[in-house]
């Protein structure tokens, strides 16, 4: 990692601590994991920090946050690509595989930091309806998904935040197209669906998608296009769709789900418009 100190001899603590120690605390999710060693160190002469995640001196935590602060966080994208990259050469994927036998990547969006008081730079601001702003970080977070499946195995991310030479503040759908621009010719031999909420149904983003690996499975809200939802009226009135009936059971309960699917289906009224698959 690249360390932003000048150099002096009165250095205790390396990157390599910082970094371990910081990982630590997310590998155990104990807020106070850290303390426990240090007290464990004192006491015993030994901890777990240093034996299980190879930490040589424990930093406190606001030494954690000077030394790690400055660090892009797309140092750690390679640690993550690799993960998943080792995951798949393995054969340890194949177990993921779904649609069309493809490996499915969900996009979506999360906050990990709001404030109405503490504010910097890379800050997405909303306007609440008291008129007060409320400051944002938020970034997606691409996991590789499976039915049935209890794991999901993390990508790089991409942070929503301002980009030079726009004035338009960031946003997650930009954004996810900035992460299909980096890393979609990358995972385009793994055989991808890409998955996303009705945000991702949009006319500007599904090229993008659809250039990264040509299969997306999008949710899209009935009130949020409206020419899909008159041109599936107009399917079933005409009855131009075969339902297609199919019987499932929750525990003792039974349920029949009856389907009807249309192609073809315009995103929106114009020439250009995406078409795309729909159940109506």
């Amino acid at each position: 990692m690249p360390d932003a100190r000048k150099q002096s001899n009165a250095r205790r603590y390396e990157m390599e601590d910082a970094a371990l120690s910081a990982f630590a605390v997310f590998f155990s999710q104990s807020p106070s994991f850290l303390d426990s060693q240090v007290r464990m160190q004192k006491q015993l002469g030994r901890n777990n920090a240093s034996s299980l995640f190879g930490v040589h001196e424990i930093p406190c935590d606001n030494q954690i946050r000077n030394l790690l602060d400055p660090v892009p966080p797309e140092t750690v994208y390679p640690v993550l690509a690799e993960i998943g990259d080792a995951l798949y050469q393995q054969g340890y994927l194949a177990e993921f595989r779904s649609i069309n036998d493809t490996l499915l990547i969900a996009l979506d969006g999360t906050d990990f930091f709001s404030s109405e008081k503490i504010s910097c730079a890379c800050c997405s601001e909303t306007r609440l309806k008291n008129d007060r702003v409320l400051y944002r970080h938020i970034a997606v977070t691409p996991v590789l998904v499976a039915p049935g499946q209890a794991n999901a195995i993390p990508l790089p991310p991409e942070f929503v935040q301002p980009q030079d030479g726009q004035d338009k503040q960031d946003c997650e759908l930009a954004a996810s197209a900035r992460w299909l621009a980096r890393w979609g010719e990358h995972y385009r031999p793994w055989r991808i669906t890409y998955l996303g909420d009705d945000l991702y149904c949009h006319q500007s983003h599904c090229p993008a998608g659809a250039g990264a690996t040509g299969r997306l499975l999008f949710t899209r809200k009935l009130e949020s296009h409206a020419t899909p939802l008159r041109v599936g009226r107009r399917f079933r009135a005409q009855r131009a769709t075969r339902p297609r009936v199919q019987a499932r059971r929750v525990g003792k309960k039974h349920f029949t789900d009856t389907y009807r699917y249309a192609h073809q289906v315009p995103l929106r009224n114009t020439d250009d418009a995406v078409e795309c698959g729909q159940r109506i």
